[in-house]
């Protein structure tokens, strides 16, 4: 019997949590990817899959290799032992390796089905992604190789970083630049799965940089929110862009704040991650008038309230929800306040009554708002297999794990945090 902690709601059933997660990724959506996703004949996945798993495009985005190591890794390291799912692991990443990455050590942006560069590098996401597989593979075989090229390449993008945004602030005439939030979420994922090898103090006061950018910089204090895009000085800017929030993405950098804050005991940092997801709650569940409620979370809005420029803001993204998730559960692990798992139940059964496909297999991955499905390709370049699995898998390892990763104070009311 799993290690289950005891929660304040009854009505959430940890066992039958932890077996749909286990079943929905062993059953429906690895064997999904192992079936139609993988090139047999030059290794790597596919760019674009339709929603029977027909190949569209034999073309490799870098970004997909990665994200599928880091899936079959984690799948690897949290559900069970399976030889196959590190083989699916291993040969992607050998893929990846060899062909990757131009003479400077650069990862590229997109290959073709042989492996022939097609596209330089354009942001540093690719790399970022790399990071977090790599990281993930060298947990799962205890290989130093695989460690020490995530540590280096993470080294070497946030050094680029630094240097850019330090150009960008001393330009006089630099336009419109804006950085976002999209890559600042995946660098605090990148730092956390860097932990177990990088230095220490090196990862402490990056960690604390970090934290200071994140709450100093994107963190709008008018309005208590994370905007998605801010200026490299960190300020708002009032635009289209400037003013977008989107919900997806300040849950996902809830739910790893909600880690650094937990592992540094700093409650200060935990509170203010509790009180902006309970507002992004507030904000961004779709509640329409009438009886007949759509549900679910937006996928874009904006901060004054002003219709976003694109036509697909109102629609229901499942990476949005997944995020929403994963968050909401951690925040209920560390607090004990209600709304945090009325609303994850609520998100769940959302997610479970729209997304899965229970004729082809896999799931759907975007929405209209009245719960529609807008696109049936079930692999797209942005929409690869690692946001489903690391959401399953995430509460999964929480409820499996938490009463020792997250543990409550005596009296059950609050984690042991000391400010």
């Amino acid at each position: 019997m799993p290690n289950v902690p005891m929660l304040s709601n009854p009505k959430m059933d940890l066992q039958k949590l932890t077996d749909q997660c286990r079943d929905e990724l062993t059953q429906q959506i690895l064997p999904f990817w192992e079936k139609h996703a993988f090139d047999p004949v030059y290794g790597g996945v596919y760019e674009a899959l339709d929603e029977r798993g027909e190949i569209i495009s034999t073309d490799k985005p870098v970004a997909m290799q990665a994200q599928a190591i880091h899936a079959f890794a984690s799948a690897y390291l949290h559900l069970e032992e399976n030889p196959a799912w590190l083989n699916r692991a291993r040969s992607t990443a050998d893929f990846l390796l060899k062909n990757g990455l131009d003479d400077k050590g650069n990862f590229y942006q997109k290959l073709d089905r042989l492996g022939h560069p097609l596209e330089a590098s354009a942001d540093p996401l690719p790399a970022l992604h790399a990071v977090l597989a790599l990281g993930a593979l060298f947990k799962a075989t205890s290989e130093v190789a695989y460690a020490e090229m995530a540590q280096k390449t993470l080294i070497k993008l946030l050094r680029k970083r630094d240097t850019f945004l330090k150009k960008q602030k001393e330009s006089p005439d630099g336009g419109r630049s804006l950085k976002s939030l999209e890559e600042f979420a995946l660098i605090g994922q990148a730092l956390l799965a860097a932990k177990p090898f990088t230095d220490k103090k090196w990862h402490r006061k990056t960690l604390d940089g970090y934290v200071a950018e994140l709450t100093g910089d994107f963190y709008d204090k008018r309005s208590d929110i994370l905007l998605e895009n801010v200026t490299p000085e960190g300020h708002f800017w009032d635009c289209p862009k400037g003013r977008i929030l989107v919900p997806g993405r300040i849950f996902e950098v809830v739910n790893l704040t909600l880690d650094i804050a937990h592992q540094t005991r700093n409650r200060k940092l935990l509170n203010q991650m509790l009180d902006l997801a309970e507002l992004t709650i507030q904000a961004a569940w779709d509640e329409a008038n009438g009886e007949a409620s759509p549900g679910g979370f937006f996928y874009q809005m904006d901060l004054k309230s002003q219709p976003p420029l694109d036509p697909r803001w109102c629609h229901k993204m499942a990476w949005v929800q997944l995020e929403a998730m994963q968050a909401l559960f951690k925040a209920h692990s560390l607090s004990t306040r209600s709304i945090f798992l009325e609303t994850f139940e609520k998100t769940h059964d959302y997610v479970w009554a729209h997304f899965p496909d229970r004729t082809n297999g896999g799931w759907f991955s975007e929405l209209t708002r009245e719960n529609e499905v807008f696109v049936r390709h079930k692999v797209l370049p942005d929409n690869g297999c690692f946001m489903v699995v690391r959401s399953l898998t995430d509460p999964y390892h929480i409820i499996q794990n938490g009463a020792r990763e997250y543990p409550r104070s005596a009296d059950g009311k609050s984690p042991p945090i000391r400010g």
